[in-house]
């Protein structure tokens, strides 16, 4: 009977995440695709766009290398069409993200912990990318779920095989396992000099792994994780993509990612601070976020996903720790929450899922079609901002492409300008360098930009005419906006500017 009470459980989030596969049709930031599905494209086929960050040897290849198996299984059996390219390692990621969510019921045993991350708007927007953050945050509740608290029956350390390879993938995973690590060694039973030698020997073998495989893909021999902290920390490279203020994550970040519970999640500090040995593995979490959320601060740059691994420690807390703070409160008064609840997550949650970002994936199921449906080899320009879209993982096509990039000072350059910046302050000039003063550059078949370029560059459209206007965002991003277009250039424009 408890068998298949925990099989239907699985299920159900397993056929939840599933849904959200094909309900989420939007992008959230580049790295979804750059740093794993374009990874992987080029891994399996042999061509594609790799960002700075892999010519710079920062990125660990575990995650891309799987993916890549997949896609090359899919060639195998001539199953590699653009839908199945882009829509399996999704399923595969839903899959992780619901056997995550299923272990940390398990350890929990809160139902009302479980609805809530489901619910959660914000974990839901992300489950299903194929994110780093996102594999990260599921490793972190299944190792949590295993991990040997001083008053549990678990003894074995093999959650230090999840976090090994997991701070292989993400570096910045070892902020948050530190303290749990050091927990652990200083309440174990066990001998301590003996646990220090496994955590050893599980480090090294994690680590001698991911160097190998990063060595095979890179074709050089790599440590990746010291790059990582080499150029992010040492270079402060992370700062070029923009900076926020030291408690950005305490009254934004936070705030954005609980909702209501962000209210709820302080009042539960009090109760911990108050009552530390009634609620011991909430104030153990505590610790933990708290640890985490001051060193990341301390870095200049600074987003919501990284606080993603956190979500599910801080649900929990706010679950676990309401049952003396619910005396004090109405029957209607926990009604009024709980409609509060539901009504900030799920709309939120269908209008980033559904509506906001979604041109920069629309625009690639245009060009894939324009692009099989034309007869001659198509070249392509991007004049949007760098990584806008995903790039050959959703055309699988091998043709030439050419977008405005970014990479960061490394020159350490005065007067440094990166080539998306300087398109956007002077668009014409940049064209005119680049395409109306040079005869032998060929004109683009396809341009892709957004609308508010548009007008700025209007003599250089008169090459081409518009084939799609796509939907974008309400509230575009800097240099984006609302909507997205794709021109196509004509030939017989060019014979009558001739003449």
């Amino acid at each position: 009977m408890y068998l298949s009470k925990r099989k239907k459980v699985l299920f159900c989030l397993s056929l939840w995440r599933l849904i959200s596969v094909f309900v989420v049709q939007t992008s959230h930031v580049p790295d979804e695709y750059w740093q794993s599905l374009e990874v992987a494209h080029r891994l399996a086929f042999g061509y594609g766009y790799l960002t700075w960050e892999w010519m710079e040897k920062i990125r660990n290849y575990i995650y891309p290398f799987l993916i890549s198996v997949i896609y090359q299984l899919l060639a195998f059996l001539s199953l590699d069409h653009v839908t199945i390219l882009t829509t399996l390692p999704r399923i595969l990621q839903a899959f992780i993200s619901a056997y995550g969510e299923y272990k940390f019921y398990q350890w929990t045993k809160n139902k009302w912990t479980l609805y809530s991350l489901c619910i959660n708007w914000y974990w839901y927007y992300c489950a299903t990318r194929t994110l780093i953050n996102t594999i990260e945050t599921a490793c972190t509740m299944i190792a949590l779920s295993i991990f040997p608290w001083r008053d549990s029956n678990v003894t074995s350390i093999n959650y230090l095989w999840i976090i090994g390879f997991l701070c292989m993938i993400r570096p910045t995973a070892t902020v948050i396992w530190l303290p749990l690590c050091f927990y652990h060694i200083c309440t174990s039973s066990q001998n301590k000099l003996k646990l220090i030698f496994h955590y050893i020997i599980i480090g090294i073998i994690c680590c001698f792994s991911s160097i190998l495989l990063d060595s095979y893909c890179y074709g050089i021999l790599v440590i990746s994780p010291w790059e990582f902290f080499r150029v992010n920390v040492l270079y402060k490279i992370g700062d070029f993509y923009g900076t926020q203020h030291l408690l950005w994550y305490i009254f934004c970040g936070l705030p954005v990612l609980l909702g209501c519970y962000y209210i709820v999640f302080l009042l539960c500090i009090w109760q911990i601070m108050k009552h530390p040995s009634r609620f011991y593995h909430q104030a153990i979490l505590l610790i933990v976020i708290t640890w985490t959320i001051f060193v990341y601060s301390l870095l200049a740059h600074k987003e919501f996903r990284f606080l993603l691994p956190l979500l599910p420690m801080c649900i929990y807390i706010c679950t676990s720790c309401t049952f003396p703070l619910n005396v004090k409160f109405t029957r209607r008064a926990r009604q009024i929450f709980i409609s509060l609840l539901m009504i900030t997550n799920v709309l939120p949650g269908i209008y980033f899922s559904v509506i906001h970002q979604r041109g920069s994936l629309d625009v690639m199921n245009v060009l894939h079609k324009e692009i099989v449906n034309a007869n001659n080899t198509t070249n392509i320009l991007f004049l949007t901002p760098c990584h806008a879209t995903p790039l050959y993982s959703h055309l699988h096509v091998n043709v030439p492409i050419r977008m405005l990039t970014c990479e960061p000072n490394f020159s350490n350059d005065t007067n440094y300008v990166d080539e998306t910046d300087m398109f956007f302050a002077n668009p014409t000039g940049w064209l005119d360098r680049n395409y109306n003063s040079n005869e032998s550059i060929v004109l683009p078949d396809y341009v892709i930009l957004f609308d508010n370029i548009v007008p700025k560059v209007g003599e250089f459209l008169k090459h081409y005419r518009t084939v799609s206007r796509i939907f974008h965002a309400h509230f575009p991003q800097t240099n984006y906006g609302k909507y997205i277009y794709v021109y196509e250039h004509v030939i017989e424009n060019i014979v009558n500017f001739n003449k």
